[in-house]
């Protein structure tokens, strides 16, 4: 395959090595050592967040969120998004619900979540900023002021993102991130939590240590989610460069754009309010879902990778049939999103290749339909 889907980006070899060459000297390999705690204060200070959490997954730091802030009721949540986000909390015994998206953003709709079932203070909306676009944010704020339900929001596309002058992991009670090896961070596996309240931070920071204290008492019921030092490693050596790549991330975004936009090809609108992206990936919005799947097709056989994500809504899969919920919005979505290359090696001479072949594909298949409607 001449374009792969997505390809991590290249480790520095030498950091690398100098960070286990040190955990090696030391022989601390995880309970929280040091390297785990340089890589939360630089990522508090990159991100300019306070009560940050690393833990061993993003799955698990959602499970974590709702169990430190206390929750006993509903989690309602979006059908589109990775499997995680419903799963986390299905394989906890959750009663989870799913509400409409918005068919601009594609992100949760606000104005939906209170129409298929009530919210009250014991439940949390959990919503994914889909894409690296953000949520409604100021819908959800005033969603949980008159509800005071909790607000999760899965952040795992939207590292680097800035809302309203600010990073988007600050928002709501609680922001959970991914740090698994396809994102643009990454410590090949782990996640994050950011907590709003450093009451809710020190819950979930014994939790993820079995329910340990700092005088070795069993003060919650707790699981092991510790990041170990090795992954930790990597992380601090993947921050190094995480500037340089969130801005060429940017610029290959922008430059899909500019070649896309004159040809009719559509694409989830951008949040208001936004003062930076960081893209996780590049999605198109085709006509219907027959043209979705041929252009995959076709653009595999040129030699380009391209991802049905999402392939299918949440609540229509296996594990959550049992959820009967009617979703028209998403309903009219479902199974037309194809997301292009997206990786740092990628040249812009590659990009101009890509949406040249989008483009020709396109219009074969269009041009294809118009003829036999007018036969």
């Amino acid at each position: 395959m001449k374009y792969q889907y997505y390809k991590p980006a290249i480790l520095n070899h030498t950091k690398l090595i100098q960070y286990i060459e040190g955990i090696n000297d030391r022989r601390c390999f995880t309970n929280n050592g040091p390297l785990v705690r340089e890589l939360k204060e630089r990522l508090e200070a990159y991100l300019g967040v306070k009560n940050l959490l690393l833990v061993s997954s993003g799955t698990v730091a959602l499970q974590v969120a709702y169990k430190a802030l206390g929750l006993k009721g509903k989690i309602i949540t979006t059908p589109l998004s990775f499997v995680a986000t419903a799963s986390a909390y299905k394989w906890l015994n959750q009663n989870l619900c799913f509400a409409d998206i918005d068919l601009d953003t594609l992100n949760l709709d606000p104005s939906d979540v209170t129409k298929h079932t009530s919210l009250s203070c014991n439940d949390a909306v959990v919503a994914t900023h889909l894409y690296g676009n953000p949520c409604d944010i100021a819908s959800f704020k005033r969603l949980s002021l008159r509800f005071e339900n909790k607000t999760i929001y899965d952040a795992s596309h939207a590292f680097a993102t800035r809302y309203g002058g600010k990073s988007v992991l600050s928002e709501g009670d609680a922001s959970v991130i991914s740090f698994h090896a396809t994102k643009l961070f990454h410590t090949i596996e782990g996640g994050g939590i950011v907590f709003a309240s450093n009451d809710d931070y020190k819950r979930a920071e014994k939790m993820v240590n079995f329910g340990f204290d700092h005088q070795g008492q069993v003060m919650e019921v707790g699981i092991n989610a510790k990041m170990s030092e090795l992954h930790a490693a990597v992380g601090l050596t993947v921050l190094d460069d995480i500037e340089l790549m969130v801005d060429q991330r940017c610029e290959m975004v922008e430059h899909y754009l500019t070649c896309l936009a004159s040809y009719g090809i559509a694409f989830p609108k951008r949040q208001e309010g936004v003062d930076r992206y960081s893209p996780s990936y590049m999605p198109l919005i085709l006509e219907s879902p027959k043209e979705r799947d041929l252009l995959c097709n076709m653009l595999r056989a040129e030699g380009i990778e391209t991802r049905k994500y999402f392939e299918s809504l949440l609540h229509k899969q296996t594990a959550f049939t049992r959820l009967s919920v009617n979703l028209p919005k998403a309903e009219i979505i479902e199974n037309r999103l194809l997301c292009l290359p997206l990786y740092m090696d990628l040249k812009k001479a590659d990009i101009t290749y890509i949406c040249e072949q989008v483009v020709v594909i396109l219009n074969k298949i269009r041009q294809k339909r118009l003829a036999e409607k007018t036969c």
